[in-house]
């Protein structure tokens, strides 16, 4: 059975004062959370800037002088820092400034036939969720930064070059002190020595000493 539609009962006063309330909230909930973006943008961009400019953060300036596996750690949590910092930047940018694109709207709504205020609502929920993404990116980025710089204060340096000197079977590998009047001086496991190069069968500069540098051969 059809008929003709009914009105319904009137609104009350105060279902009309909720109604302009919530359509109110939604009006001007996008530029909120736009301006919450932006704050957030500004302030993790300065707390960064001032860890990096004014030398907070700051160690070796040469990764090259730690041990191979620690010069390898410290550079890979670097590309890291650099990579999850740029995504958080492009998200904290994205909440910020929205999309790069022009609504094509319609008598009724935008071209899907949605209401601007429905399609607001939606944009300002993905906002929120990429500035939560983009907030915590930031943060991830600064513990890997200072991870890393953390890793070039307090890792083991690499072995200093050494001298390989032959004098018969014997082979001496060590750390040069000094060199004077034909002989030189090299520290082996902690200890100088004195070594006549007059002496010596072979003397071989090495980048690093073997782990048995002093035994005889």
């Amino acid at each position: 059975m059809s008929g003709p539609l009914l009105p319904g009962p009137a609104p009350t006063a105060a279902q009309v004062r909720r109604a302009r309330s919530l359509r109110r909230a939604l009006e001007r909930e996008l530029g909120r959370v736009r301006e919450v973006a932006v704050a957030w943008r500004n302030g993790l961009g300065a707390l960064l800037a001032g860890l990096i400019g004014f030398g907070l953060i700051r160690g070796r300036s040469d990764v090259g002088q730690l041990a191979p596996g620690w010069s390898v750690a410290a550079g890979v949590m670097l590309v890291a820092a650099l990579s999850v910092g740029a995504v958080g930047a492009f998200c904290l940018l994205r909440a910020a400034h929205g999309r790069p694109y022009a609504r094509r709207l319609s008598a009724t709504g935008d071209a899907t036939g949605r209401p601007v205020e429905v399609e607001d609502h939606d944009e300002a929920l993905a906002s929120a969720r990429v500035l939560r993404a983009g907030i915590t990116l930031t943060c991830l980025c600064t513990v890997l930064l200072v991870t890393a710089v953390g890793v070039t204060w307090y890792a083991p340096p690499r072995d200093p070059p050494g001298l390989m000197i032959r004098q018969g079977t014997t082979t001496l590998c060590g750390e040069v002190v000094s060199v004077r009047r034909g002989k030189v001086v090299v520290k082996i496991d902690g200890v100088a020595m004195t070594v006549d190069l007059s002496r010596a069968e072979s003397v071989t500069p090495v980048a690093s000493c073997p782990v048995a540098s002093s035994g005889a051969g």
